[in-house]
C-alpha cells in the first residue's frame, strides 16, 4: 500500500485531510481523515464502499449517501477516518449492480437478484482498509457500522476493534425492503423500519432524567433461575456503577428486586475508592406488592436519605418514607410526583420488567448495559433479545473491563410500543 497524494479539502461537512493510496492491484483507495491519528486508540473509523447511484445520482434505493454523510460529520466532530473503498454494489461492480436493480424491479430482493446473476451476495474484502489502519499504527478502532461481518473481518486481519458506533438511517419507501433484507438475511444490526412511524407522540419533560443501567451475562441472563442476583459485573463495571450512583438523586428498583436481593442501593467507599459525595434516595416501584415489602427501615446509620414507595397504597411505614399512590402501572404520573419531591435524576437498576416498562412507555433518556462477553455483535444481539423496543442501530458498543458496555444513543419511537403500556413492573 503506497501513499500517492494528499491534501486538505474543505467540504460542506467540514475540512478534512484526504489521502490517496494505491494497492498492489493498482486501485486507488481514499482515506478521509480528521485530526492527529498516528498511534491513536479507539479511533472512530468507517469503512465505506463506493455507491455511484446514491452518492452521485441521488438514488433512493439505498441509504449509502446517508451513511457517508453521517460518518463524515461524526469524524469531523470526534476526529477519525473514513476509508472510501472502490467496491460498488458490495463488490460486484456498477454494471452488475444495475443488472441486479433491474431484477429487483421485477420483485426479487437484493440477495435473490445477485443469486440469479450467479454473483456473490457480498464480494467485499477489507485487506486494503486494514493495511491503511496499520500504516497509522492504531492501537484500536471504534467501527462506524451496522454490519457485523466488517467487525469480524477486520479483527481477522489483525485490527483490534474496541467498539462499534451505530450508523443511523432514515430510509425512503424505496429503501425499506432493501434494508429489511439486510437485517433479516444478512444479519445487519438494523431496526425494523416498518415499525417506526414519524407521527408517534413525544413524551413531556415533566419528570426526572431517567438513566437505565443494568448488566447481562453472555447467555442473556440478568438473574439466576431462582430470581437471585447474578454476579455479572467485573470490578471496572462495578466501580462505574458506583460512580453513576453518586451522580443521581435516586436509585430505582422494582419490588421483586427488593424482595429477592435486598439491595443496599448505596455508594460504597470500598468500591468507589474514595468517600462518596452523597448517597442517593431510594425509589421502589412496588406495584401491587407494597404490603409485602420489608426492611425499608434498615439502612446504614450514617446515611440520611429518603425512600419513595410507588404503588398501591398500603400500611407500610418507615423512617423518611413517602408513598406515591399508583393504582395502575402507568409511570408518567408517579414520575411527575417524584420530580415534585426534588428527584430530578434517577438511575433505574432493575429488574428487567420495570426497565421494560420505562422503555414501553418511552420514559427514559439513556440506557447503558454491561454485557459479560468480549464479542461486540453478541452483546448487541443479547441486548435486543432482552429488551423489546430497542433496536441494534440505536446501540453504541465499547470494550470495557472484561466485557462490552452498550449505550442507547438514538431512542426511536414505535407504534409497537404504543400497544403495550402497562406491564406489571414489580
Amino acid at each position: 500500500m503506497i501513499l500517492t497524494a494528499s491534501t486538505t479539502l474543505p467540504t460542506q461537512l467540514g475540512s478534512f485531510d484526504v489521502k490517496i493510496y494505491r494497492n498492489d492491484k493498482g486501485e486507488e483507495i481514499t482515506a478521509i481523515c480528521k485530526g492527529e491519528l498516528e498511534g491513536r486508540r479507539d479511533l472512530p473509523v468507517r469503512m465505506h464502499s463506493a455507491c455511484f447511484t446514491a452518492e452521485t445520482l441521488g438514488s433512493l434505493k439505498c441509504d449509502c449517501k446517508q451513511q457517508l454523510d453521517f460518518a463524515l460529520a461524526y469524524i469531523e466532530r470526534h476526529q477519525g477516518m473514513v476509508i472510501y473503498l472502490p467496491q460498488e454494489g458490495r463488490g460486484i461492480g456498477l454494471s452488475n449492480k444495475i443488472k441486479a436493480y433491474a431484477l429487483q424491479e421485477q420483485g426479487y430482493d437484493t440477495i435473490e437478484a445477485n443469486t440469479l446473476l450467479n454473483l456473490p451476495i457480498d464480494a467485499r474484502t477489507y485487506d486494503d482498509a486494514a493495511q491503511i489502519l496499520q500504516l497509522h499504527k492504531l492501537s484500536s478502532v471504534r467501527l462506524l457500522t451496522n454490519n457485523p461481518v466488517k467487525i469480524k473481518q477486520l479483527e481477522e486481519l489483525g485490527v483490534k476493534v474496541s467498539g462499534r458506533v451505530p450508523v443511523p438511517s432514515d430510509p425512503t419507501s424505496h429503501a425499506i425492503s432493501y434494508l429489511d433484507t439486510k437485517r433479516r438475511q444478512m444479519g445487519h444490526m438494523l431496526g425494523d423500519y416498518h415499525l417506526q412511524p414519524q407521527d408517534c407522540e413525544i413524551v413531556a419533560n415533566d419528570r426526572p432524567f431517567v438513566h437505565i443501567n443494568f448488566a447481562i451475562d453472555g447467555n442473556a441472563n440478568t438473574s439466576c433461575s431462582n430470581g437471585d442476583a447474578l454476579p455479572v459485573s467485573c470490578s471496572a463495571d462495578w466501580q462505574r456503577v458506583h460512580e453513576l450512583r453518586q451522580k443521581y438523586d435516586a436509585i430505582a428498583v422494582g419490588a421483586n428486586t427488593w424482595l429477592n436481593d435486598n439491595p443496599k442501593l448505596t455508594v460504597r467507599e470500598e468500591v468507589l475508592g474514595r468517600k462518596p459525595l452523597r448517597q442517593p434516595d431510594r425509589v421502589i416501584f412496588s406495584g401491587k406488592k407494597s404490603a409485602l415489602l420489608r426492611g425499608l427501615n434498615i439502612d446504614q446509620a450514617n446515611i440520611q436519605r429518603s425512600t419513595f414507595l410507588v404503588g398501591q397504597s398500603s400500611n407500610v411505614t418507615a423512617k423518611h418514607l413517602t408513598q406515591i399512590n399508583a393504582d395502575s402501572y402507568q409511570l408518567a404520573l408517579p414520575l411527575a410526583q417524584l420530580r415534585n419531591n426534588k428527584v430530578s435524576s434517577m438511575l433505574v437498576e432493575g429488574g428487567v420488567t420495570l426497565i421494560q416498562s420505562f422503555i414501553e412507555q418511552r420514559l427514559f433518556d439513556l440506557i447503558t448495559i454491561y454485557v459479560r462477553t468480549t464479542s461486540i455483535c453478541l452483546a448487541v444481539n443479547i441486548a435486543t433479545e432482552v429488551l423489546k423496543g430497542i433496536y441494534p442501530d440505536q446501540i453504541e458498543a465499547q470494550a470495557f473491563g472484561d466485557g462490552i458496555l452498550l449505550s442507547v444513543t438514538q431512542p426511536k419511537l414505535s407504534c409497537e410500543i404504543k400497544a403495550v403500556q402497562e406491564l406489571a413492573y414489580e
